[in-house]
């Protein structure tokens, strides 16, 4: 019985902190009761305590100082045990009102469904009764763009769209594809960013995320679907056609372009269904996925400059939710990878850059827009932030035109004695970029850069900084008269203040994206000109506060263009400027060219990079020209883009590791520390570009399936094309220049030896010499050949059905050579 008496009060003491007292009852309750007066004593109370109280003998000073010290923890845990407890029964209450709000408005969003479902079907009964009216009383005329037919009488359309969204569904819940968490830089605002996912194992690239936008879901679904507002990379979104479809749905066939980030590789369009829907749980769907080609389905757009991509089933799911909407966005894209160059292909193969490009760019501009509503309340001027979206848009579309060049905007190769590290493009247009001098055209130079060891935030900090480096050219030995126009664009060595005087604008819709005007000033040639001497530069720096600099795909860029004081609105920028991007450490071999007799096995262009980051800059420059002085300022602009080329290599030493070499590696194997990647296609893609215009000029309609092939250039389309095409110089003694694939197999011969075909052999068999044709070349620019057959290298006999030579133009309608093509060949 001791023993027990002694374990408890072993316990006691060990409850109240203390292991050698023992406390009896009655000192518990003399503590209880000046602790209930003073939780705290100091040390002279605590002597009084002992000496008013005979029950606390044997108890010193310390010992009551922890007993004191634990029963004030006690009374702490106990009071936040008790205001947990009271928390939770306020959260049980908000959360039940919260569940009733959820169903309340679930049921009012259902009723403004069927509001809606009603007022579409007046809606459409009275389009259709006005529109038979009018057809009645007036003459015929084309029909609209966009088609209001019903979708269930397509119903190729309407299983596409049923599949599409099923497709989507489990990938937007996270369940059908294998998401793997990607961790990235957060929104800051009023964007709550959730989780981004990237997809890895699974056909094409994908990302997603879930989030919550501080915007009601149809304001989202009007963001989201107009792409070209918050995606820099799309250079068009059209809605060809629109079908309402029951159950509340409506079916568009929408036709997207991309720009390409490269000059390496060809843009991407798209051809897509975008069906959107609401569920039975009052959320809404928007789904989108490449259209399946059938008789009931509407045909394709057509754009020879672009490679069609497949976009498997994307798009976005929006809950509603107090103060705004839950969205879980998904973009699953198929690249296309087998028709880009090996140097460029990662980027086609990232889902983590799809992340980037698509999903985190998308969440930024909501974020920019609630940013604008919340600062709109406090009274700014809204116009502000509009101003900065606009010409940072501006710029960036003008850049990314310059960097591919398309045939529709205008431009043309114009690369013909120009070093093979220059891609030049011309476009004439009238311009009008708010100067009193008008322009007549524009010419583009731009070139593609390796670098090694280099960062792309860095490196434009660098660029930016140091821009007298690369800006600063001397004019002073050009023609006056031709150097105005360039040096509008590119002030020269007599210009002041060229990086002091930035003033920043504001942010455009991305947080490290910022709008500024810098102001130059110049005292030497264009005051000779009546101009007095002030240039202005509206420039875009992106990328420069980029946490994920290192990381494969980050990207940085400088671009900027000349502006007058007073800019109109409808001014054109022409805006120059770099592109870095970071592909990491990675081996990548350059392809050759296609078959050209004299091409240099130095056009093979390789590089490695392993074990060092590898970073790859695009330089596009744009000069404007009066057609008087078009060759003076292509040689201008010819000299400035190697100064600039030059200059980046001595910024490049600024930012290599100590002891590297920019010029070469010290092992023969290593790679080059600065490679310039050139275009090694660009002169013979050029050819192949006139040799279809030229034909479409000369004989009137387009060569036959050019354009059923899916492939990404021109070139493509005529090396892969059926008919054996072969180029001839138009000399004395004529030499075969280019052969395609099918002219290559028809002569069983090899691309090493086409400049040892004879023209008039080939043409043996059809009793016609190509000197007896000339005169009706020049004539309409074409001559047709009869049935005929002829022998290969290998004396094997062909035979074609009908053949046709015709005149391959230049740009100013000088004859380049001229080109044969049989059709339907086949050996005997």
């Amino acid at each position: 019985m001791a023993k027990t008496d002694n374990a408890a009060a072993r316990k006691r003491g060990r409850e109240e902190g203390e292991k050698h007292i023992r406390y009896t009852d009655e000192q518990i309750r003399v503590l209880e009761k000046v602790y209930a007066q003073s939780p705290n004593p100091n040390r002279s109370q605590r002597e009084n305590l002992i000496r008013q109280h005979p029950t606390l003998n044997g108890i010193d000073n310390k010992q009551l100082k922890i007993w004191f010290q634990n029963r004030r923890s006690r009374c702490k845990q106990k009071k936040e045990h008790e205001d947990i407890l009271a928390e939770n029964k306020k959260l049980k209450v908000a959360n039940s009102l919260l569940r009733e709000e959820k169903n309340a408005l679930l049921k009012r969003v259902a009723e403004l469904v069927r509001e809606n479902d009603r007022f579409r079907s007046q809606l459409l009964a009275i389009t259709t009764t006005s529109t038979a009216t009018n057809q009645a009383s007036e003459p015929e005329v084309p029909s609209p763009h966009l088609s209001m037919n019903n979708a269930d009488d397509d119903k190729g359309l309407l299983i596409q769209a049923d599949e599409a969204r099923n497709e989507f569904l489990p990938k937007a819940t996270g369940s059908a594809i294998n998401w793997v968490p990607f961790p990235m830089q957060e929104v800051h605002g009023p964007i709550s960013t959730g989780e981004v996912y990237v997809a890895y194992g699974c056909a094409g690239v994908a990302a997603r995320a879930c989030t919550v936008v501080p915007f009601e879901p149809l304001k989202v679904i009007e963001i989201l679907k107009d792409t070209s507002s918050w995606s820099r990379k799309c250079r068009k979104l059209e809605v060809i056609a629109i079908y309402p479809a029951k159950n509340r749905g409506t079916i568009e066939l929408v036709y997207t372009q991309y720009y390409a980030s490269t000059t390496l590789a060809c843009a991407r369009d798209f051809w897509t269904l975008r069906f959107t829907s609401i569920l039975d749980d009052g959320s809404f769907v928007v789904c989108e996925k490449s259209i399946n080609g059938g008789s009931d389905v509407p045909s394709s757009p057509v754009a020879l400059e672009f490679v069609r991509g497949k976009m498997l089933a994307s798009g976005y799911l929006i809950f509603p939710c107090e103060g705004g909407s839950m969205i879980n966005l998904v973009a699953h894209l198929d690249l296309e990878t087998s028709s880009v160059p090996e140097v460029v292909r990662p980027l086609y193969k990232s889902s983590e850059l799809i992340a980037k490009e698509i999903i985190f760019t998308a969440l930024q501009y909501i974020n920019h827009l609630a940013n604008e509503v919340t600062a709109s309340k406090a009274n700014p001027n809204p116009k502000d932030s509009a101003f900065v979206r606009s010409f940072g848009q501006k710029l960036s579309r003008g850049f990314n035109d310059a960097v591919n060049g398309f045939n529709e905007d205008g431009w043309q190769l114009m690369n013909m004695g120009a070093p093979k590290d220059a891609i030049i493009s011309m476009k004439r247009t009238n311009i009008n970029m708010g100067f009193d001098t008008p322009y007549d055209g524009v010419i583009c130079m731009k070139t593609t850069v390796l670098l090694q060891n280099v960062f792309p935030a860095k490196l434009v900090g660098l660029l930016k900084d140091h821009r007298s480096t690369w800006m600063d050219f001397n004019f002073d030995d050009k023609p006056k008269a031709t150097i105005k126009a360039p040096y509008f664009a590119f002030p020269g060595v007599t210009t002041h203040n060229l990086s002091d005087n930035a003033v920043l604008l504001g942010h455009t819709n991305h947080e490290d994206e910022v709008l500024e005007v810098i102001r130059f000033e110049s005292f030497a040639p264009l005051q000779q000109h009546g101009s007095s001497g002030e240039l202005y530069h509206l420039q875009v720096i992106s990328g420069l506060e980029s946490m994920d600099d290192t990381c494969f795909g980050a990207s940085s860029e400088l671009i900027f263009a000349p502006i007058d004081k007073t800019i109109p609105n409808d001014a054109v920028l022409l805006s120059s400027g770099f592109r870095i991007i970071s592909m990491g450490s990675r081996t990548a071999k350059w392809p050759s060219a296609y078959g050209v007799a004299n091409e240099a096995s130095s056009s093979s262009t390789s590089f490695s990079a392993i074990n060092n980051l590898c970073s790859m800059m695009i330089l596009a420059f744009q000069f404007p020209f009066e057609a008087r002085f078009e060759e003076d300022v292509r040689s201008v602009a010819l000299e400035y883009i190697q100064h600039v080329i030059s200059s980046v290599k001595n910024i490049c030493q600024g930012v290599m590791p100590s002891g590297s070499n920019l010029d070469y590696a010290t092992d023969e194997n290593a790679p080059m520390i600065f490679d310039i990647i050139a275009d090694s296609t660009s002169d013979i893609n050029s050819l192949a570009i006139r040799i279809w215009q030229s034909y479409r000029s000369f004989l009137g309609v387009e060569m036959c399936d050019f354009h059923c092939l899916r492939t990404g250039s021109f070139l493509e389309l005529v090396q892969n094309h059926q008919y054996a095409i072969l180029c001839f110089s138009f000399t004395s003694l004529p030499i075969c220049l280019y052969a395609n694939q099918a002219a290559v197999d028809m002569l069983e011969t090899g691309l090493h030896n086409l400049q040892t075909l004879a023209l008039d052999q080939i043409l043996d068999g059809s009793n016609m010499s190509l000197y007896s044709m000339i005169p009706t070349i020049t004539k309409q620019g074409y001559a047709t050949l009869p049935p005929g057959c002829s022998l290969s290298t290998m004396n094997r006999r062909f035979s074609y059905e009908r053949g046709v030579v015709w005149r391959v133009e230049e740009l100013d309608g000088s004859c380049h050579c001229f080109a044969t093509a049989f059709i339907n060949w086949s050996f005997d």
